[in-house]
């Protein structure tokens, strides 16, 4: 069940796998620096579009980047990215929902629970399409070939 910002914080780590990750647009908006930032992915299935990508739950590996705060900035950083995302605003429908999951390093090895966001309808219905791994790479990542 989605997590709302003014429930308690459980985990200090933020999994991204889209325009927050180092090097996209959205990189400069986190509200706090990160302790660290690593390479990892999570399970699920990843969509594209020119603009921006949605994962919802699946099997693929999603590559990605895991950020680990300091707990006491969690709130803040939750109620950021919550703004950016869509999820839990006054007046409006979710376009994300807020979940935990399991962030694996490179080689498979858990690396501890993370917020993620997983979009909230039919990302096909929204002009989306579901990204694949091409050719030898075992990971699927937005933008494609990243």
């Amino acid at each position: 069940m989605p997590q709302s910002s003014n429930l308690s914080v459980t985990t200090a780590a933020v999994f991204v796998y889209g325009t927050l990750k180092r090097g996209q647009c959205r990189e400069s908006m986190w509200p706090a620096p990160p302790a660290t930032v690593c390479e990892g992915f999570v399970f699920g299935s990843l969509f594209g579009r020119e603009d921006y990508p949605a994962m919802t739950g699946g099997h693929d590996r999603v590559l990605g980047e895991c950020w680990q705060f300091e707990m006491a900035e969690m709130p803040a950083v939750l109620e950021v990215l919550d703004r950016i995302e869509g999820f839990n605003q006054a007046g409006e429908a979710d376009l994300y929902d807020r979940v935990i999951v399991d962030v694996f390093d490179l080689r498979g090895n858990l690396l501890g629970e993370a917020y993620t966001y997983r979009y909230a309808s039919d990302p096909l219905a929204d002009g989306f399409v579901l990204l694949c791994a091409a050719g030898k790479e075992t990971y699927v990542a937005w933008p494609a070939g990243a």
